[in-house]
């Protein structure tokens, strides 16, 4: 029975085990919260992309088409038709290149301002742990010192706890 109250009194008072607790709880709410997003996000990105993809692909048939009458109303008109050809898939692959770059612009954005976001939340979580680990410490030894020392004595090593942790935490 001792046992068990030693481990919960451990849990509650051990500083390393809320730092893992907390960092744990936040990875979790980080995954669940945040992926969401970022899938929706990087869905409509690929539906825009497509979209590019299938104009293209109309260009391209529509200069297909072009040709197709150019051959059919003129019999000299092939280095027309060929130079029309050309620069329908030229200009497919400018919108494709252009896609692809502007795709990939974006996720290197967004995943830069997705960890930016993390290293905050980080730097966040470990300054409110080591201020509730400070404010544990000092109810600790305020609690042991009431009931282990006479009132004077308890008083002048509270200030001087105290006095040591905030020169530490500084």
């Amino acid at each position: 029975m001792e046992h068990n109250s030693s481990i919960a009194s451990l849990l509650h008072t051990d500083p390393t085990f809320w730092l893992i607790f907390s960092f744990i709880a936040f990875m979790v709410l980080a995954f669940v919260f945040g992926r969401k997003s970022v899938l929706s996000i990087l869905d409509a990105k690929i539906e825009k992309i497509r979209s590019d993809i299938s104009a293209a692909e109309k260009l391209q048939i529509e200069a297909e088409t072009l040709l197709a009458e150019y051959k059919s109303n003129l019999q000299n008109a092939s280095v027309e038709a060929d130079r029309i050809i050309a620069k329908a898939k030229q200009q497919a692959a400018d919108i494709r290149a252009t896609a692809e770059k502007d795709f990939a612009d974006t996720m290197t954005r967004r995943e830069a301002m997705l960890k930016t976001r993390i290293d905050q939340m980080e730097r966040s979580a470990v300054e409110d742990i080591r201020r509730y680990a400070a404010e544990l410490a000092v109810s600790a030894t305020t609690e042991i010192i009431s009931q282990k020392l006479s009132e004077q004595k308890a008083s002048a090593l509270t200030d001087e706890s105290i006095r040591h942790i905030s020169e530490k935490l500084n």
